[in-house]
């Protein structure tokens, strides 16, 4: 007999549904004993909504967008939720984005797309917070701030907040192949 699992569906994407989302990740992270929970925040709205929510922070890891994101050498996240993040210890990741970097810039400058920007939106059919958690766990793989032997959860989103949360097995990049979207927990319909 096969075991069954409920995955949540949100009516709408985005960032009504990021309480729930959170929730759902840190009581499952809690139940099943998963090491490490990845959220993506990029001004910090997600990241401060889960520092109300998760009460051992160990588990936290926060994936931020990468400086240059919106504006030449500035990064978008607020510097005094970064500061109270860095207090707690809580693991923050500010770093290039695994499926954009050098391809995203060939695509912009050259109109040709690259491999990393194709696997992206293979991800985005399944939904763009799909696509997001994928990409933070081989960022937060790459940086050492999450085991590449256990499952870890990841919370990611379509715009704003959070809708989407995938239970995976990391890899690191250069093995990208190896990593395994074991199981979805939420997301949106679209």
């Amino acid at each position: 007999m096969s075991e069954v699992e409920t995955i949540i569906y949100f009516k709408k994407a985005g960032s009504a549904n990021t309480e729930k989302a959170l929730k759902l990740a840190y009581e499952y992270a809690e139940e099943y004993e998963i090491p490490k929970v990845v959220v993506a925040s990029s001004k910090g709205t997600t990241a401060a909504k889960a520092l109300d929510i998760f009460t051992n922070l160990e588990k936290l890891v926060i994936v931020t967008h990468s400086y240059g994101f919106v504006k030449p050498g500035e990064n978008e996240f607020d510097p005094e939720l970064l500061g109270l993040l860095k207090k707690k210890n809580v693991a923050v990741l500010t770093t290039t984005h695994a499926f954009a970097g050098v391809d995203r810039a060939i695509r912009r400058k050259l109109g040709t797309w690259k491999f990393a920007e194709l696997v992206a939106e293979v991800y985005r059919t399944f939904g763009q917070g799909t696509k997001v958690c994928a990409e933070i766990v081989l960022m937060a793989a790459d940086a050492g701030l999450i085991p590449i032997d256990q499952d870890v959860l990841a919370v990611g989103g379509t715009g704003r907040g959070a809708d989407t949360v995938w239970q995976i097995s990391p890899a690191n990049s250069f093995n990208f192949l190896d990593l395994k979207m074991n199981k979805c927990l939420c997301k949106p319909i679209f």
